[in-house]
């Protein structure tokens, strides 16, 4: 397998545990949300795993006999951008404010507060009892998380570095979500039946 085709692999099965698999979403909270940097990174991760693997004549099928790659790479990830997130007071602020300015370039409504709160748009998604609630975005030690602006709403946990290139993708995520272009996090989780 060369680098490329490992790196192509890599991707697919990234793509493929994001949406079906639950080893990350059990460890952090109901669902994680992966930012694109994070996924490239998890690919990148993998795809020097499965090449190491081949050079040992283990194939990417050997793998997945006895253990989930992308499940482990995508924990190990989850992990570090959502754990022990240390940052001064001046860091977090500036992450903040680069959120905050982010959003605002992406022309949605913020509030700024404990936590950061963010308008629905027209025609996007509703939430909550009336169905005009926003979304609300922390920046806390345990990283990103984003929640429905309603007391009772329990968080998601977003993967992304705590920086201010993670504030730009986490706008960017928000921003995708509010208008609908990105799948609702907070909808009911599909239930597939068991086929005959």
């Amino acid at each position: 397998m060369s680098d490329t085709t490992a790196l192509d692999a890599a991707k697919i099965d990234i793509r493929r545990w994001t949406r079906e698999e639950h080893s990350a979403r059990a460890l952090y909270g109901s669902r994680v949300i992966y930012t694109p940097s994070v996924l490239a990174e998890a690919a990148e991760l993998l795809a020097k795993l499965y090449t190491a693997g081949q050079e040992h004549h283990i194939d990417r099928e050997d793998w997945a006999a006895v253990t989930s790659l992308p499940t482990g790479v995508l924990d190990a990830l989850t992990a570090r951008y959502c754990s022990h997130v240390a940052l001064t007071h001046s860091e977090y602020d500036a992450v903040r404010n680069s959120l905050i300015g982010e959003l605002g370039a992406r022309q949605l409504t913020v509030e700024r507060g404990q936590r950061i709160t963010v308008a629905p748009l027209p025609g996007g998604p509703s939430w909550g009892d009336a169905g005009r609630s926003g979304l609300s975005l922390g920046l806390t030690v345990g990283g990103w998380d984003i929640s429905i602006d309603e007391l009772a709403s329990s968080p998601h946990t977003i993967a992304a570095p705590a920086t201010e290139d993670g504030a730009r993708e986490v706008a960017e995520l928000v921003h995708k979500i509010l208008s609908g272009e990105a799948p609702n996090p907070f909808a009911a989780p599909v239930v597939k039946e068991a086929s005959a």
